[in-house]
C-alpha cells in the first residue's frame, strides 16, 4: 500500500483533474450522451493522465537538486529519497509509452496532440521555464492542447470562442501560480524560486497582467453570449449572463488567495480543495442545464 501511495505521489495523480478539460468540447457541443464519443474522450483523458505524469517525473528528475532545497518540493518522493532515480525513469518511460499507445488507439489527431504536449513539456522543463513570461504562455497552451485533443478524440471542432476563452483564463491562472510563489517567498523571507527568471519585484507586474487577463476571459465569454452559436445551443440565453458574474467572482477569488499566499500549488489543484470553487461550479452547471 505504501509503495502504491508513493507511486501515485510520483505520478502527481492529484493533477489529473486538469485533464478533465478533454471532455469540455463534448459538453459545449451538448454531445456528452453520445456513448462512442464519450468513450474516445475518456481514452484521451487516460492518455493525458499518463502523459502529464511522465512529464512531471521528468521535471522532478531534472530539477532534483533545486527541489531538495525547496520548502515544499523537497517532500516529493524523488526529492525525499522515497523512490530512486532509476525507478523514476522506468515509471516515466512506461507512462509516456502508455499515453502514446492509448492516443494511437483513438485517432491520428489525438496522437499528434498528445505527442506535441509531451514534446513541448520536455522543452519547457529543459529551457522554456527559465524564460520570463514565455513560461506562463507555454503553461497556458498546455490547457488549450487538452481542449484540442479532446475535440479531436470526440470528432468535434473546438470553437475559436472556446480557444480564446481558454487562452486568457489559463494565462491568468499560470501567472497566479508564479505570483503566489514570489509572494510566499517574500512573506517567508526566502530567496527567489530557483531555476526561474523572476525576482520578488516582478510580482506586482504579474498581478496586473494576471488579473487583467482573467477579466478579459470573462469579456470573451460575454461576447460569446451575443454570438449566433449560442442561440442554436440554448433556449434561454439571458440566464447565462449569471455565469459571467460567477466567473468574475471565481477569478477574483483565486487572485485574492494568491495575494494572501494561500495558493500552495497549482491554482486549479487549489480549486479542487476549495469549497467556494465547488459552489461556483455547481451554480454555473445548474444555470447552463436550466438554459438548454
Amino acid at each position: 500500500m505504501r509503495r502504491l501511495l508513493i507511486l501515485l505521489r510520483s505520478l502527481r495523480a492529484h493533477h489529473w483533474t486538469k485533464n478533465l478539460l478533454v471532455f469540455v468540447p463534448l459538453l459545449m457541443a451538448h454531445r456528452i450522451r453520445d456513448a462512442a464519443r464519450l468513450t474516445d474522450a475518456a481514452l484521451a483523458f487516460a492518455s493525458f493522465c499518463f502523459a502529464s505524469s511522465a512529464t512531471y517525473i521528468f521535471n522532478d528528475i531534472v530539477d532534483l537538486e533545486h527541489d531538495r532545497a525547496h520548502r515544499s518540493k523537497r517532500r516529493r518522493p524523488l526529492s525525499a529519497g522515497e523512490i530512486s532515480r532509476g525507478a523514476a525513469i522506468v515509471v516515466m518511460v512506461v507512462a509516456a509509452a502508455a499515453s502514446l499507445v492509448i492516443a494511437a488507439l483513438i485517432n491520428r489527431e489525438t496522437l499528434l496532440g498528445v505527442s506535441i504536449y509531451i514534446a513541448l513539456s520536455t522543452l519547457y522543463t529543459l529551457f522554456i521555464k527559465r524564460i520570463v513570461l514565455a513560461d506562463v504562455i507555454v503553461l497556458a497552451s498546455f490547457y488549450s492542447l487538452r481542449l484540442l485533443a479532446g475535440g479531436a478524440a470526440a470528432n468535434i471542432a473546438v470553437s475559436r470562442w472556446l480557444l480564446a476563452f481558454s487562452t486568457f483564463i489559463f494565462f491568468s491562472l499560470a501567472l497566479a501560480k508564479r505570483y503566489a510563489d514570489l509572494a510566499r517567498a517574500d512573506e517567508n523571507q526566502e530567496p527567489d524560486p530557483a531555476g526561474r527568471g523572476y525576482t520578488g519585484g516582478d510580482r506586482h507586474v504579474l498581478l496586473a497582467l494576471g488579473a487583467s487577463s482573467g477579466m478579459i476571459s470573462v469579456l470573451v465569454f460575454a461576447l460569446y453570449l451575443n454570438s449566433p452559436q449560442v442561440a442554436t445551443l440554448y433556449r434561454n440565453t439571458d440566464a447565462l449572463w449569471f455565469v459571467c458574474a460567477l466567473l468574475m467572482f471565481w477569478i477574483s477569488r483565486i487572485w485574492l488567495l494568491a495575494h494572501r499566499g494561500e495558493i500552495d500549488d497549482d491554482p486549479i489543484v487549489t480549486a479542487t480543495k476549495d469549497v467556494p470553487s465547488y459552489v461556483v461550479a455547481i451554480a454555473a452547471a445548474a444555470v447552463v442545464i436550466a438554459s438548454t
